[in-house]
This record gives C-alpha cells, sequence and structure tokens, in this order.
C-alpha cells in the first residue's frame, strides 16, 4: 500500500537541504583552509564577499548601474581566484560544491529548456523510502522461498488441467525463479498469477520481491486499488494539462526495478481512461526493461470483461501467464490446526 504522500515528499525535501547545507559547510571548510595558508587568497575571498554583498544589496534596490558595475568586480575577481587556485596545484574546480547528484545538485529537479523534470535521484529517493515505510520489509521475512510450503498442494491429477497442483506448482517455480535469474534481460517477460484466491499467487509475488531486493534493486508493491488511484491522479494532471514538477508517485512506478500489482481487477470496473495510462506505463516499462509482476484472482475470460482489448493485447505481448489451481490453503491451513488442536 501507498503511504503517505505529503509526509514522504517533505522527508524527501529535508534530505535535499540538508545535501545542500553539508556540501556547502564543505566548500566554507576549504575556503577557510585555503585562506588560512594563503594571504593572497584570504585577500580575494574578503573581497569576493564583499562584492558580492553589494551586488546582492543592489540587486534588492533594482539599481541596474550598480548591478553592472558590481557584477563585473565580481566576475573580475572569480576569474582571479579560479586562476589563483590553477596556481596553487588544486584546479579550477575545487571549491565548487561536491553534490551527492551533480545532476540537479542537489535540488531533486531539472531545469531544461523543455521546463522542469523530476531528478532521477529524487525518483529513486522516493522509492526507497516508501520501501522503507511499507510492511513489505517485514512480511519478507516470512514470505520468501525458504518459507514456501509444497505440501498444500495436492498430487492428484486435475482432471482438467491435466496435471496436479502440486506438479503444476513445481512449473511455475521454475519459471519464477527463471525470472529471478534472468531479471536484466530484456527478453525476459513479466510474470502474471492468475487463478482463484488462496493459492499462494501473492505469497509467490513477495518471495519474488525478496530476492530481487537481495539483488539490490527497487521494488514496489501495490494492491490494485492504490494502484488505478495513481493512474486516476496522473491521468487528471495530463487533461488539465497540469504539469506537476513533483509527480514523484507516478515516476516511481515508471522507473522502479520492480513493479508488483496485487489482487488486479479488485479495482472494479475502472473508467476506460484508466486503460490508456496503463498502456502507457507497461509500454514505458517494457522499453526500458524494467520488469513487472501482476496477480489477479479473475481468469483470461474475467479480464477481458473488466479491460479493453489493447489492455489485454499488452498483458499477452509483456507478460508470461501462470495459471494457479487446486484447494484454499487457508482454509487447509485452519483445518489442519482444527485438527492438530482436536487431538
Amino acid at each position: 500500500m501507498m503511504t503517505n504522500k505529503k509526509k514522504i515528499i517533505e522527508m524527501i525535501n529535508k534530505i535535499y537541504q540538508q545535501r545542500r547545507q553539508n556540501a556547502e559547510i564543505a566548500r566554507e571548510r576549504k575556503i577557510a583552509q585555503l585562506s588560512s595558508k594563503s594571504k593572497d587568497f584570504a585577500i580575494l575571498s574578503e573581497k569576493i564577499t564583499k562584492a558580492g554583498l553589494k551586488l546582492s544589496q543592489a540587486s534588492l534596490s533594482q539599481n541596474q548601474a550598480e548591478i553592472e558595475k558590481y557584477s563585473k568586480i565580481l566576475d573580475s575577481l572569480l576569474q582571479k581566484r579560479t586562476k589563483l587556485l590553477i596556481e596553487l596545484g588544486l584546479g579550477s574546480n575545487y571549491l565548487e560544491p561536491e553534490y551527492t547528484c551533480q545532476a540537479c545538485h542537489d535540488t531533486g529537479f531539472i531545469v531544461s529548456e523543455n521546463g522542469i523534470e523530476v531528478c532521477r535521484c529524487r525518483t529513486q529517493l522516493f522509492i526507497e523510502i516508501l520501501y522503507e515505510q511499507s510492511k513489505l520489509k517485514d512480511i519478507l521475512k516470512e514470505h520468501n522461498f525458504k518459507n514456501f510450503n509444497l505440501e498444500y498442494y495436492s498430487k492428484e491429477i486435475d482432471p482438467q488441467e491435466g496435471i496436479s497442483p502440486y506438479e503444476n506448482m513445481l512449473n511455475i517455480i521454475k519459471e519464477v525463479k527463471k525470472f529471478v535469474k534472468n531479471f536484466d534481460k530484456s527478453s525476459q517477460k513479466g510474470l502474471l498469477f492468475y487463478g482463484s484466491t488462496g493459492l499462494g499467487k501473492t505469497f509467490l509475488a513477495h518471495c519474488i520481491a525478496k530476492e530481487i531486493i537481495d539483488k539490490k534493486k527497487t521494488v514496489i508493491f501495490l494492491d490494485s486499488i492504490a494502484f488505478f488511484e495513481i493512474l486516476k491522479e496522473k491521468y487528471s494532471k495530463m487533461v488539465r494539462l497540469y504539469d506537476e514538477v513533483d509527480d514523484e508517485e507516478y515516476k516511481s512506478l515508471e522507473e522502479v526495478d520492480l513493479l508488483i500489482i496485487d489482487d488486479l481487477g479488485n479495482e472494479g470496473k475502472s473508467p476506460e481512461f484508466c486503460h490508456g495510462v496503463f498502456q502507457s506505463l507497461l509500454d514505458k516499462r517494457y522499453m526500458t526493461n524494467k520488469k513487472t509482476v501482476i496477480t489477479t484472482n479473475y481468469n483470461i475470460d474475467g479480464l477481458l470483461k473488466l479491460y479493453s482489448d489493447k489492455t489485454m493485447g499488452r498483458l499477452h505481448e509483456y507478460f508470461m501467464f501462470l495459471h494457479f489451481f487446486g484447494d484454499d490453503i487457508r482454509v487447509l491451513k485452519a483445518k489442519s490446526q482444527l485438527e492438530r488442536r482436536a487431538t
């Protein structure tokens, strides 16, 4: 589930503020150290500070003549300082702030001719905080391959399927492990688990998440209701031509290494416009080799009633469909517990 977006953004903004402060403090420390070692540098630094102050005052009073005057003085002083740094063997960029991200200078946004866009580092930070605040971290302590129990899958052959639920699950696990192994390969399709409730679809999705996180990659796990709420918000911004540069939620869905959408269809009959945004997201993730896992309690015919032909076409193109069948594991576990208590 998505946690409070406002709180996460506040956390991110504080992190960037601290990063910028740290970079500036480190820069000021360098200036102080050089000033104590070089008298020429100390004199230049003092002049630069005074010229900068005069320029600020001129800007506040909107005195154009003073602005031009002190701009030229400041430029000249800065050129002299750069020359001195080179003479001292430190390089012309020695006093440039050492930002964590050089692309956005620790602002989280990149300004270009096309406008302002979210920096990749900000999206990654959003994903990391989202994961830390979600319940997924604790869930994966139990839901992993080590604790996946095949004993609840019958070895009796299902007459409709032609194989037993046990053998079917062995085949599914084989495909899942292949998915994990080939995660970075563009030829590897996403996975779509479908079948009745209580057959281990979500548990197995958690197992995949654990393996991918262990590979030092990012994961977002969303139920379909939360997922489609993000799609609706994205569409709303698109139709209003509203460009919200801090659109971390949707951006994170595009860029996270593994996106897991749980219980697809549980959101109900979503508006047709959501399908278009859904298709665009699937296209973007496929083209950038980002992997997606989907679980659903619907069969193929059920999905066809909920989603457009175009959406289903994307799902068939980008995903391997894996059918779960058998007895409800939760019911079997409950019966087993009752039997143990009775004895």
